[in-house]
Order: structure tokens, then C-alpha cells, then sequence
């Protein structure tokens, strides 16, 4: 997975700390965890979906003995042109179910690089720094430097607050934009850190009364729900509504098919947010 995983010019450059363990990803987390033991600072970089092989040793080696694993998780989201078998939209409700660990999802390189450097200096425990397939994306010109906990996009007088992560943050930019031609005010909350969810972010979520989270993940065991019922703790007594991905696999299609298909790109985030306030003026 050397090439797979964007590593072939690390490989080269440092050979003494580059370990091609193949596709033994079980194997992988038992001995990054072994290395993490002795002090070192080992990186795991995997596919997604073949991080679910090793959902056994994240939990017995790596965060039941606190080890310190930072997982470099590529391919994160929906991949396109893999496959089925392919799509990583998995990994985040599976670690959301393990005790010490933190998952940051950042949006563009910049976010990237402060979560894995805090995910390598500053974290300890198991730390997730997941990303997608491809390059950068869209990202409006007053947007402030990206956070490693989150960021506030837009009104925060608005009365409708649309909460995401990772991606999808690019596609709700555009639908902000789209919903505002529409008469709609919308303020977008970005999560760059995942789990734990920051505090701050929940209290400033509770203030609205109606929230759209997106997500491109699994809605069973995903970070919408937690969030939802963090709110809901809160004090928050507006509407909630989550789009995800429900209990299905995602078939082989482009990434922009199939985001257009499950409504998380921006037109589909326009429309299931202009049906419902619609459906809101005819009750």
C-alpha cells in the first residue's frame, strides 16, 4: 500500500522509518502499538475500509492500553470509482464506540496539517486524522484560518444553524451561498475535531432553533447523533435533523453521484433544507 497511501516518496527518503506491513492491517495496529510501548510515535496510514479489519487490536492494544497510535486514514468518505467494497464511510461511527481515542476530520491541507501535528505532539492515546480522496477543495475567500476544534461560517443570528464536518463542509458553503439567494440566512458550524466534541461548539449549537447536520458517514453511531443528543443536554428544544447515510451501501458511481444521490452536495443540501422549511408555511 506504499503508493496506495501516498508514501513511496517517504519510503525512499526515510527507509529506516517506513515499515510496508502489506495488507495485515491487524498486524499493523498490534505493532505500531508495540513501537508506541518503547516511546516511539508511530503512523498508521490506511484506507478506511480496511481499517475496520482491525477493530479488535484499536481497542485491545491501542486504546485499552492508551497506546499512543496516530491513524492516517485515507480514502475517508465516498471514493468513486473503488467500489462498493470501497467506500469509507465506516470508520467514523467505528471509532466513535472506543474509549480513548479522538478523531479530527479537517476540511483543507491547512487543517490537515495542524491536526496530524497535533495528533503526533500533543495528543495521547489513539488519534484519528481522517481525510478524503483528492485534492483541495472550494473554499470561500473571507473563510478565517482553519481551526483544530471548529469554526463559526456565517450569521450566528441566523436562525438556522447547518452543522458538518470534512468535506462536506466545501458543498455547504456553496448551499449557504445558494439558500441565501433564496432569502435564507444560514449559519454553518465546521467541526474539525470530531470526538470529543467540543463544549463549546454544543452551547453554541443549543442557541438555534432548527440545526441540519450532514454527514458523510453512516447515521448509526455517527457523530450527528452524538452531537443531537449533546445538544439536546444543552438545553436545545428546536428541530434537529440529520442527513446521512442510512442503513445501505453506497454502489460504485463517481464521488459527485453519489453525493448528488444521498442529497450531501450543495444542491442537494439546498433542496432537503428549502422541502422542509416549505413544508413548515403548508402546516
Amino acid at each position: 500500500m506504499t503508493s496506495g497511501t501516498g508514501l513511496t516518496e517517504f519510503s525512499k527518503t526515510h527507509k529506516n522509518r517506513f515499515f510496508d506491513v502489506g495488507i495485515a492491517e491487524e498486524h499493523a495496529v498490534t505493532f505500531g502499538c508495540g513501537l508506541a510501548s518503547k516511546g516511539f510515535r508511530p503512523v498508521f496510514a490506511v484506507y478506511s475500509t480496511f481499517l475496520q479489519r482491525s477493530y479488535d487490536q484499536l481497542i485491545h492494544d491501542a486504546a485499552l492500553g492508551n497506546n499512543h497510535l496516530v491513524l492516517a486514514i485515507d480514502r475517508a468518505g465516498i471514493v468513486g470509482s473503488d467500489g462498493e467494497t470501497h467506500q469509507g464511510v465506516f470508520d467514523v461511527s467505528m471509532l466513535n464506540t472506543i474509549p480513548n481515542s479522538t478523531i479530527y476530520s479537517p476540511t483543507y491541507f491547512e487543517g490537515m496539517r495542524k491536526s496530524l501535528h497535533t495528533a503526533l505532539y500533543v495528543q495521547k492515546g489513539l488519534a484519528a486524522v481522517r481525510y478524503p480522496r483528492g485534492g483541495e477543495l472550494y473554499r470561500p475567500d473571507n473563510f478565517p484560518e482553519e481551526s483544530i476544534d471548529y469554526n463559526i461560517f456565517g450569521n450566528p443570528n441566523a436562525r438556522l444553524l447547518l452543522v458538518t464536518y470534512g468535506r462536506l463542509f466545501s458543498y455547504a458553503c456553496k448551499a449557504q451561498q445558494k439558500l441565501y439567494e433564496k432569502g435564507i440566512d444560514v449559519c454553518i458550524l465546521k467541526l474539525c475535531k470530531i470526538k470529543p466534541i467540543s463544549d463549546e461548539a454544543v452551547f453554541f449549537a443549543s442557541r438555534f432553533g432548527e440545526i441540519w447536520f450532514f454527514e458523510e458517514g453512516v447515521k448509526n453511531g455517527g457523530i450527528a447523533r452524538n452531537f443531537s443528543d449533546l445538544a439536546v443536554l444543552r438545553g436545545f428544544r428546536g428541530s434537529f435533523h440529520i442527513k446521512a447515510i442510512g442503513d445501505e451501501f453506497v454502489k460504485q458511481m463517481s464521488v459527485n453521484e453519489a453525493l448528488a444521490m444521498l442529497k450531501l452536495d450543495s444542491q442537494g443540501m439546498t433542496d432537503v433544507i428549502m422541502k422542509d422549511l416549505n413544508n413548515e408555511k403548508t402546516t
